[in-house]
């Protein structure tokens, strides 16, 4: 039996009466320059008349930044698309956002409707929201217009927050529930997604669309593995993508069920297409295929094999149309659908593992293996609430398009497994990362962009790192990140089997003049760290050469960041690339139990941190500041 998320009408598309709708969270794109039309908002709008609903309402907030919630009620003819347009009165900006585009030119915001969401009967409701940063007085704004009208002011907006806040200290475990309304305390760490019992998802928590084909299963796994006829053939790999290319553009599932003591899946390569959800029931586990030929990329390497580039494989799951989406169920006990990547079992007719081949690979060319999830040029996609483990190369890389959530998702293969990175960002805009469980052999989180192509308005908050090579940018920058928070997250130096990260980093922002590009406009707020040994890592010089991509670091915030245990030999590395490149960084309300730096190249302002620095073409400022050093503690990483 599936089990479904209970979402609320507010946040539910219009067709959510006949069958739940995907949800993804897009964010913002800044419109820069001066001289943008004033939208010509009223100071208020009368409710005689009004067309129109609008509650606004602060969800939450800490000093600099806060969250907000807006349902939009039609109280007009229905429509099929909406704008929404609003006045900030004060310093206010939109950083990230979701359940719609979000555009500012100075003070004024629009927001425009996204596919799922933009039909509205007469009566019906849609919720939206944002991160937003502000300084002054954080004052509401007092007049909204849809498609022009004017709107009435109604009740603020309730919807509880992604727990944005990071004032408070993280709690010791995660939870498997999430109250109604917005509690008076503040984590400083998520708890985990809401579990049946939550009737009011946070802003922007993607839910379980209705079902489009069931596929029960018809195996069961031992220890990983299969009957030697069932690996050298895969099963279910045609029945699976049958019933996607027909459920694509539904908007519905394929659904993946147990079937009485049967609930394997076994498959090859997979591409989930437009508008449509791969879902794995809890309880379900869909295991990839061990022959490398089945990934075999026609002309490229030989998949399974070292090479002088890594071409050779598809990816397991490959995320192909715009609106696809990859989704588990949970249940009461907190257990998801999983997808099993098998990289620690040996490749079908060989004695080596993918995980092996990677380490071989160490020593000379790149390795030849899958990786489990991936996009290229796709927009509007949304992994929620599964389990992916054991990957042979990356968990997810999302490459171009526009618009991402990842919500809810757990990443678990051991520290020693190389180029196993967790969630890679690259090259794409408007991107969601939240209560999500992060224990690799690579990056936590790597933010990329390729030139031509910047990422930018990415948000990672509320998320937890094991073992991995830390919550980092790069090391491709040359099209420029830019607008990145990560907000409430812990990095934990060994991962949940006790093995020590192979490259042991925190914050880590790197690239080299063969790959650099601009990177600014990133914050590390509220960020907790223990058993790690490089704190903070701003390194321009990641490789060596002499190319003419130069990195440049600059507006860059920490506040709010505090590491505790740190192994032996800790320290921090805060470096611009040359003097005409310097590492433009602000520290605020930092704590590092170890203090030693080193740095060269920067310019630096700090306001209630231990830790300063020193070196060649360094300038170290106090400056004023907000806020607090925040308490810490660390959840365990949940059980699968």
């Amino acid at each position: 039996m599936r089990h479904r998320i209970s979402v609320p009408s507010y946040l539910r598309p219009p067709s959510a009466r006949s069958r739940r709708a995907l949800v993804s969270a897009v964010g913002v794109t800044a419109l820069l320059g001066a001289g943008a039309a004033a939208l010509g908002l009223s100071a208020s709008a009368s409710a005689a008349g009004a067309t129109c609903q609008i509650a606004y309402g602060v969800v939450n907030s800490w000093p600099g930044g806060f969250q907000a919630g807006i349902t939009i009620t039609n109280e007009g003819s229905a429509i099929t698309s909406w704008t929404l347009a609003f006045t900030f009165p004060g310093n206010q900006t939109v950083s990230s956002g979701w359940n719609g585009t979000f555009t500012q030119s100075g003070a004024n915001v629009t927001v425009a409707s996204l596919s799922y969401n933009g039909a509205l009967a007469t009566g019906a409701s849609t919720s939206i929201g944002f991160n937003g940063a502000f300084t002054g007085t954080n004052t509401d704004p007092s007049a909204f217009t849809l498609n022009g009208a004017a709107c009435a002011a109604g009740a603020p907006s309730t919807s509880p927050s992604a727990s944005a806040s990071p004032s408070a200290s993280p709690s010791s475990s995660p939870s498997k529930s999430a109250s109604a309304s917005p509690s008076p305390s503040k984590s400083a760490s998520p708890s985990a997604s809401p579990s049946s019992s939550a009737t009011t998802p946070p802003p922007g928590q993607p839910s379980v669309p209705a079902t489009c084909k069931s596929l029960g299963a018809t195996l069961t796994a031992s220890s990983e593995l299969f009957s030697s006829s069932a690996e050298s053939a895969p099963p279910d790999t045609s029945r699976i993508q049958s019933a996607l290319n027909s459920c694509a553009g539904t908007g519905q599932a394929v659904e993946l069920t147990a079937s009485g003591s049967n609930a394997a899946f076994l498959s090859g390569p997979l591409s989930i297409g437009g508008n449509e959800v791969l879902l794995v029931d809890a309880g379900v586990t869909l295991y990839a295929s061990r022959n490398p030929a089945d990934y075999q990329i026609s002309g490229a390497n030989t998949c399974g094999t070292i090479a002088s580039s890594d071409n050779g494989c598809k990816s397991f799951i490959t995320m192909a149309g715009s609106g696809a989406g990859l989704m588990g169920t949970r249940d009461s006990a907190g257990s998801q659908g999983i997808v099993d990547g098998r990289g620690g079992q040996d490749m079908l007719n060989t004695s080596q593992t993918w995980w092996a081949l990677a380490t071989a690979a160490k020593s000379g060319g790149s390795q030849n293996n899958p990786k489990l999830v991936t996009s290229n040029g796709a927009s509007s996609l949304t992994i929620y609430d599964i389990d992916l483990v054991n990957s042979p190369m990356y968990h997810v890389l999302l490459k171009g398009g526009s618009g991402a959530t990842i919500w809810g998702v757990r990443i678990k293969t051991p520290a020693n497994s190389r180029n196993t990175d967790g969630i890679d960002p690259q090259d794409i805009s408007n991107v969601l990362v939240n209560d999500s469980y992060i224990n690799d052999g690579d990056d936590c989180i790597a933010i990329k962009s390729d030139s031509g192509t910047a990422a930018s308005h990415i948000t990672v908050e509320n998320s937890h790192c094991w073992g991995t090579h830390g919550l980092s940018i790069g090391s491709q920058t040359a099209g420029g990140v830019n607008n990145v928070t990560f907000l409430n997250d812990t990095v934990s130096g060994t991962d949940s089997g006790g093995i020590t990260s192979t490259s042991n980093n925190g914050i880590r922002v790197k690239s080299a003049s063969d790959r650099g590009g601009l990177v600014t406009g990133v914050t590390y707020q509220n960020i907790c760290m223990t058993g790690v040994k490089d704190l903070l890592v701003f390194d321009p010089n990641y490789t060596t050469g002499n190319g003419s991509s130069i990195p440049s670091f600059a507006g860059i915030t920490l506040n709010g960041v505090v590491s505790v245990n740190s192994v032996s030999g800790a320290t921090s590395q805060l470096d611009g690339y040359d003097s005409s490149h310097l590492l433009g960084l602000t520290l605020e309300n930092i704590k590092l139990d170890v203090t030693g730096t080193s740095a060269q190249y920067a310019n630096i302002g700090v306001y209630n941190s231990n830790i300063t620095a020193s070196g060649t073409s360094v300038t170290v400022s106090n400056i004023s500041g907000t806020g607090s050093v925040p308490s810490c503690s660390f959840p365990s990483y949940p059980a699968l």
